[in-house]
């Protein structure tokens, strides 16, 4: 996980990991009888150390697409929150299909960066979210596109931005879900791992986490 990518994964005030995944991972390793070791690591570089085997699993608001299930295999889906359009008020930028010929504040790796630039934009490679939104301040870059939960975190984190969200419909931003990622190989691990999952599921913990961080469950699949 990253560390840095609040609400899912970043540094509490004593310099604990907290969030979503963190505590995602803690319950399943308690289920699983292990002890989770945290291993913080750039978004950009996540999948190539998990590729090298540096750590187990990726607990990351990681979405499975076509590309990564070649490489890897995941667990359940624990997680669905949209996707939204962060940008200054007078970009212009009204809808998700405005950023057509705009700059993109994107890491290079992940789906974001697909989606912007199936709709036209130009991206500005950065490392990850709290660089994407510095790039979008400074106007070097018109918006980027991330996860609703992620920016509701940031905006009540830093009151004083200037920045808005717009809010992306599902065919331009699909909610996919996250899951826990693993290596292709990790056949004992993946089913132990949504074993663990579905016991979370089951007794509640999975929507108690969502709650705690999110206010509202998104544990589950919207209908609509």
């Amino acid at each position: 996980m990253e560390g840095t990518y609040a609400p899912y994964s970043y540094r509490a005030k004593n310099g604990n990991l907290e969030g979503i995944d963190v505590d995602m991972a803690k319950a399943i390793g308690k289920k699983m009888g292990l002890k989770v070791v945290f291993v913080p690591t750039k978004w950009d570089s996540l999948v190539e150390g998990l590729r090298a085997n540096k750590y187990d699993i990726i607990l990351n608001d990681m979405a499975p697409n076509k590309e990564r299930m070649k490489l890897f295999r995941y667990g359940s889906k624990y997680i669905y929150t949209g996707g939204v359009v962060v940008t200054k008020k007078d970009s212009g930028i009204k809808s998700v299909t405005d950023i057509k010929g705009k700059k993109t504040a994107q890491s290079a790796v992940g789906n974001y960066v697909k989606y912007a630039e199936k709709l036209g934009s130009t991206n500005v490679a950065v490392p990850g979210f709290a660089e994407a939104v510095a790039t979008v301040e400074n106007g070097k870059a018109d918006a980027t596109l991330n996860d609703a939960a992620a920016w509701s975190v940031y905006k009540k984190e830093h009151p004083e931005t200037k920045l808005v969200a717009i809010k992306s419909p599902a065919k331009y931003m699909p909610v996919t879900g996250a899951a826990p990622m693993m290596n292709k190989k990790a056949t004992a691990l993946d089913k132990a791992v949504t074993k663990a999952e579905a016991k979370m599921r089951k007794d509640g913990e999975m929507k108690k986490i969502s709650v705690k961080y999110l206010e509202v469950d998104y544990s589950h699949k919207p209908t609509k």
